[in-house]
């Protein structure tokens, strides 16, 4: 059985980048976690705890998670076989 790696790419992707989209929504409104995200977003490039900032990382999470996806389902394949 083969992966289709467009799909485990978007697959991977999308939660990924709702993950962060719903994480920081619900930090930016009740304040809950506010620590940790701020602390785990730090770690990435171009970070700010802002409503601008929750949709750069949703996106940048839509992309690294597509990467990743796509370099799964490659490698799966190719040790499948």
């Amino acid at each position: 059985m083969n992966l289709n790696p467009k799909a485990l790419g978007l697959t991977f992707g999308l939660l990924a980048g709702a993950v962060w989209l719903v994480l920081m929504a619900v930090s930016l409104t009740t304040g809950f976690l506010d620590q940790t995200v701020q602390a785990v977003g730090g770690l990435h490039p171009g970070f700010s705890y802002t409503w601008g900032g929750m949709f750069w990382m949703a996106a940048a999470h839509l992309f690294a998670g597509f990467v990743w996806g796509y370099a799964v389902a490659l490698a799966y394949n190719k040790f499948n076989k």
